[in-house]
C-alpha cells in the first residue's frame, strides 16, 4: 500500500467529505508537479497564474520556515493557510508537544498532490493533522474542533492563522473569512463559558431544592414518549415578529403542537391560543412573572417543561395554578452526577427556544416551524413583540453594534452578543438534525437561520393535515414506590457529594497554604535582594503537587460535581497559563523567572478552585437542609 492509499484510507475514517473529493480529483489539471534529486525538493506550478509555489528553493525554504518555528516548539495548537508542499508539516508534526495543526487550502489538487507523495496517515488517524478543503470550511464544520476539546479553547489567547508562504497570498479574500471564522468560533466559545461562576452555583443550588418536586412529577423521557400529538410542531418565541403571525397561529391551533417559551406564554393567552408545551429553563426569579400574569384558567391541561434549575417561585406559580409540571434536568456534570437519566438530558443551547427545538427533535416531530425567532432588533427598535411582559424595548440596541444576515438575505439586521449565542446554536443543532425533520423560519423578520427553509407562515402552514384535530397530551407520574427508590438514591449522592467534595476542598486549601508560604518567602527575599539564595528547583515538587490537584478535572467524579462551578474562572486562568507554558526558555534566569510566573499564577489558581468548591458545597448543604421528606 503506498502513501496515497494510506492517506485515503486514513480520511475515509476521519473525513469521508474529503475522501469523496479526493478520489474525484483529475491530476495535473491545475497544476504542474516538479520533484528535484531530493525527494523533499518538491515544488507546484499554478498553471492558471503561471506561477510556482516556491519562487526559489524549497528545500531552503522548509529549514528556514522550520527555524522560524522554533518559537512556537511548546505550542500545542497551530493553524495554516496553505497546505505547501507538505514537507514542513512533516517536519513540524515530529514535534511531540504539538498536539494538532489544522489547515486550511484553496485548491483540493494541491491536497491530492501532498498526499500522492507524502504519508500523513498516522497523523490524521491520531487527529493530529486535520485538513480543511476551503469549500468545506463553515461553522457547523470547524466549531467542534473548540467546543468538543475545550484544551482549544484554553490556548486560544495564542491562536494566529500562519500563512504558509507568499504564493498563498492571492487568496486574501479566503485568508480573512476563515480567519474571522475562527475568531467568531473562539468567541463564541469563550462567552459560552462565561466568566462568573454565580449562575452555575445557583443551578447547583435550585437543582438540588428541586430534586424532591422533580421526581414527584412525570419524567422527561415520559413526555418525549407522549408530546407527538400531530405531526408538525410550531415553537413560538418573543420576538417583534410575533404580533402578525398571532391571527393565523390562533386559527391553526387544534391541528398543530404548539411550543411555546415562557415569555410568550401571556401574549398567546391573551390572544385565545392555548400552548401544548410552556418552556423555562432560567434560574432567575424574574421569569416567574410570566406564570403571575396569567390567570389560574389557563394553566389548565398545559405542559410546563421546566429545567430543574428553576427558581422556586416560579414552579411555585405553576402548582399553585395546577399546570402539568415537568422537571427536566439539563446536560451538566451535576445533574448526571445524580443517575436521573429518565428526567435528563436537554437544554443544551442557551435559550428556551433552543431547548424547544431539542425537545421538538427528540419526539419524532416531522416538521418544526419557527414563529417570533427574530434574533434581532426590528426596523423601529423592538426588542420584543407587541404585549410581551417586559415591554417591547426590553433589550436596549448597544452602540457596539453586531449585525448579522437578515431573514431573506439581501441585508444585515442589527442583533446582540446574546442573541447571536442562540443564533450559533440553532445553527450547530438545526445542521446535525437537518436529515431528521424539516425546519421552516416562518418569522419572517429578524435574523436569517441557517440550513431552515424561510416560508412566510401562511405558506408553511399549507403543508399542515387538517384531516383531524390533535389530542390532548397525556403524561404519567411515577409510582410512589419509584419515587421512593429514585428519593432515597438522590439523598445517598447529595451525602457523597458533601464528604467528598470536603475532602477535595481541604487538599487544594492545605496546598495553597503551602504555595502562600513560598511566595511570601519570595517576596521576602526580592525585597531583601536576596534571590540568588533561593532553591529554585525546590519548586518542581511543589509543581507536581499542583499537577495532582489538576488531575482532578480528568475525574469524572469530581467533574460532575463542580466542573460548571469552577469552569468560567478556572477557564479563564487556565488562559493565562498557557501563555506561560509556552514560552520558551534559553538560560537558567528565564527558566527562574518562568518558574515564579507559574508559582504566583497558582497561587491565585489554587484559591480560586477552593473558594468555589466551598461557595458550591455551602448551597449543596442548604439546599439539601431544605428536603421536606
Amino acid at each position: 500500500m503506498n502513501a496515497w492509499q494510506r492517506n485515503l484510507r486514513a480520511l475515509n475514517k476521519i473525513n469521508p467529505s474529503l475522501f469523496q473529493k479526493l478520489v474525484k480529483v483529475e491530476p495535473n489539471r491545475h497544476f504542474e508537479v516538479f520533484i528535484g534529486q531530493d525527494s523533499a525538493d518538491i515544488n507546484f506550478l499554478d498553471k492558471k497564474n503561471n506561477k510556482f509555489l516556491f519562487v526559489n528553493s524549497s528545500i531552503e525554504f522548509v529549514v528556514d520556515k522550520i527555524n522560524s518555528f522554533k518559537e512556537f516548539s511548546l505550542y500545542p495548537y497551530l493553524y495554516f493557510f496553505g497546505f505547501g508542499n507538505g514537507v514542513f508539516y512533516k517536519l513540524l508534526l515530529n514535534n511531540a508537544s504539538l498536539k494538532r495543526i489544522m489547515i486550511f487550502e484553496p485548491h483540493i489538487e494541491i491536497i491530492f498532490n501532498v498526499l500522492n507523495l507524502l504519508d500523513f496517515s498516522k497523523e490524521i488517524e491520531e487527529r493530529r493533522l486535520i485538513l480543511f478543503y476551503n469549500q468545506d470550511v463553515a461553522y457547523e464544520s470547524l466549531s467542534p474542533f473548540f467546543y468538543i476539546n475545550k484544551n482549544a479553547l484554553i490556548y486560544s489567547k495564542l491562536y494566529n492563522l500562519h500563512i504558509f508562504n507568499d504564493y498563498y497570498n492571492i487568496y486574501e479574500d479566503e485568508i480573512i473569512n476563515i480567519n474571522k471564522l475562527i475568531i467568531g468560533i473562539i468567541e463564541h466559545g469563550v462567552i459560552s463559558i462565561g466568566n462568573d461562576s454565580k449562575d452555575a452555583i445557583i443551578g447547583i443550588k435550585h437543582h438540588i431544592a428541586n430534586i424532591p418536586l422533580m421526581l414527584k412529577n412525570p419524567s422527561l423521557y415520559n413526555l418525549v414518549l407522549n408530546a407527538k400529538n400531530t405531526n408538525t410542531a410550531v415553537i413560538v418565541s418573543t420576538g417583534p415578529s410575533l404580533y402578525k403571525q398571532l391571527e393565523l397561529l390562533k386559527n391553526v391551533q387544534d391541528y398543530v403542537s404548539i411550543f411555546c417559551v415562557d415569555a410568550s406564554f401571556p401574549i398567546l393567552v391573551k390572544y385565545g391560543i392555548k400552548p401544548d408545551i410552556v418552556l423555562s429553563m432560567e434560574r432567575v426569579e424574574l421569569t416567574a412573572k410570566f406564570y403571575e400574569v396569567v390567570e389560574e384558567k389557563y394553566f389548565k391541561d398545559v405542559i410546563f417543561e421546566i429545567t430543574s434549575i428553576a427558581h422556586k417561585k416560579l414552579l411555585d406559580e405553576i402548582v399553585k395554578k395546577g399546570g402539568i409540571l415537568q422537571l427536566s434536568e439539563r446536560p451538566f456534570g451535576y445533574t448526571n452526577y445524580f443517575d436521573l437519566a429518565e428526567y435528563g438530558y436537554i437544554g443544551i443551547g442557551m435559550s428556551a427556544a433552543n431547548m424547544a427545538y431539542e425537545l421538538v427533535v427528540h419526539c419524532g416531530f416531522s416538521r418544526c416551524i419557527f414563529i417570533g425567532q427574530d434574533l434581532a432588533f426590528s426596523k423601529d427598535g423592538a426588542s420584543h413583540s407587541k404585549d410581551a411582559v417586559y415591554g417591547e424595548r426590553e433589550i436596549e440596541t448597544s452602540s457596539n453594534k453586531i449585525f448579522i444576515e437578515k431573514y431573506g438575505g439581501n441585508g444585515l439586521v442589527e442583533t446582540t452578543q446574546v442573541w447571536k449565542l442562540f443564533l450559533n446554536f440553532f445553527t450547530k443543532d438545526i445542521y446535525e438534525t437537518k436529515d431528521r425533520i424539516e425546519v421552516i423560519n416562518a418569522t419572517e423578520g429578524g435574523a436569517r437561520i441557517p440550513h431552515t427553509i424561510e416560508l412566510s407562515f401562511k405558506e408553511s402552514l399549507k403543508k399542515i393535515d387538517y384531516s383531524t384535530t390533535k389530542n390532548k397530551i397525556f403524561l404519567t407520574n411515577p409510582t410512589y414506590k419509584k419515587y421512593n427508590e429514585n428519593l432515597k438514591k438522590a439523598k445517598a449522592k447529595v451525602k457523597e457529594y458533601i464528604k467528598y467534595g470536603n475532602a477535595k476542598k481541604e487538599k487544594i486549601q492545605n496546598l495553597f497554604l503551602e504555595v502562600v508560604e513560598q511566595t511570601e518567602l519570595l517576596e521576602l527575599l526580592n525585597k531583601e535582594n536576596r534571590l540568588e539564595e533561593y532553591d529554585f528547583n525546590s519548586l518542581d515538587k511543589l509543581f507536581d503537587r499542583i499537577e495532582g490537584v489538576k488531575k482532578l478535572f480528568s475525574n469524572k467524579k469530581f467533574l460532575n460535581m463542580f466542573n460548571e462551578a469552577t469552569q468560567a474562572i478556572i477557564f479563564h486562568q487556565e488562559m493565562e497559563l498557557a501563555k506561560i507554558s509556552t514560552k520558551i526558555t534559553s538560560n537558567q534566569i528565564e527558566l527562574n523567572a518562568k518558574k515564579l510566573e507559574w508559582l504566583f499564577l497558582h497561587k491565585n489558581w489554587l484559591f480560586i478552585l477552593a473558594g468555589c468548591l466551598d461557595s458550591v458545597l455551602f448551597c449543596v448543604n442548604d439546599s439539601f437542609s431544605s428536603w421536606e421528606v
